[in-house]
């Protein structure tokens, strides 16, 4: 029974990780969903975006440009922060906001075709190889009953809570966080009041595509490789756990995310793989019709 306790705390333990990569991601869908309520496939292609770039930045630096480890990595960063921020400003400042009008569908169209264009541009620059990061430091930190985390992990757990927490009160107990919340509630009063409404949608888009980079690039950073078509499978999952829970608030979202980082570790403990996907997008889609017929009542 101990080691059987031992075991789950550790599957418990470890996929913290999971669950704040999630959170974070729902966090940052949803804060943009709030002031445009069209659902969007780019979030989950803009966070694997900027990883990806990390390590092939990193990696172009290291082989080609023979630069130290450490100058290899910090060229990575300024690559990722240099591209995503290139994009990320075409997606808040020109594609977002040209969006608002138009139909859901053709967010959905837009979106995903920037996805594709993500996905395919970074398979092309690779070349079509994965590269990997070696890991950081194998330094593990010793959580009790046995389980252990790396040091790697408890840095980015403590830094996506810490984004979490101060977009969380950026939003509810500052000005900035007053207007968006006006935009989200009542966009025309808020035009009528003097609001910059196209602004603040631009400004609050941006401020979802910096929080769901700079979580790919703390995966990248924990794992050392993402898949050219992770963007979309993250993307689809947060667009999945947000729609489940009615687009309600980036908070709830993200506790709803977290769960389902953890049910996916508790699934990878106990459970075969093969299956998992196809549970947890059934269970995702069987909450999808619940809500849609209590909202229908």
């Amino acid at each position: 029974m101990a080691g059987g306790l031992s075991y789950l705390y550790q599957i418990l333990i470890g996929g913290i990780h999971n669950g704040m990569v999630y959170a974070l991601l729902a966090y940052s869908y949803v804060l943009l969903f709030q002031v445009v309520p069209k659902p969007n496939l780019a979030h989950g292609p803009l966070f694997a975006f900027s990883g990806q770039l990390l390590v092939m930045g990193t990696n172009l630096a290291y082989n080609a440009l023979i630069f130290t480890f450490a100058s290899s990595m910090a060229f990575g960063l300024g690559v990722s922060a240099l591209l995503s921020a290139i994009v990320l400003t075409l997606f808040s400042a020109i594609i977002v906001p040209r969006l608002v009008q138009r139909s859901p569908n053709a967010m959905i169209v837009v979106t995903l075709a920037i996805a594709i264009i993500l996905m395919e541009g970074v398979h092309i620059g690779a070349d079509g190889r994965d590269s990997w990061l070696p890991p950081l430091t194998s330094q593990a930190v010793a959580l009790g009953l046995g389980a252990q985390v790396s040091l790697v992990q408890v840095f980015n757990v403590l830094a996506m809570v810490f984004m979490l927490v101060a977009s969380e009160w950026v939003l509810l107990r500052t000005s900035a966080g007053r207007v968006i919340r006006a935009v989200a509630q009542e966009p025309v009063a808020a035009a009528l009041l003097g609001t910059n409404v196209p602004r603040v949608i631009s400004l609050t888009a941006a401020a979802s595509g910096i929080l769901a980079m700079a979580g790919g690039v703390l995966t990248l950073i924990h794992f050392g490789n993402m898949s050219f078509g992770a963007g979309l499978t993250y993307g689809i999952k947060v667009l999945f756990i947000a729609a489940a829970g009615g687009f309600s608030t980036p908070r709830a979202a993200a506790l709803a995310a977290f769960a389902f980082g953890e049910t996916e570790a508790l699934w990878d403990g106990y459970l075969p793989i093969l299956w998992r996907e196809a549970f947890l997008y059934g269970v995702l889609a069987l909450l999808l019709v619940l809500n849609g017929k209590e909202a229908r009542r």
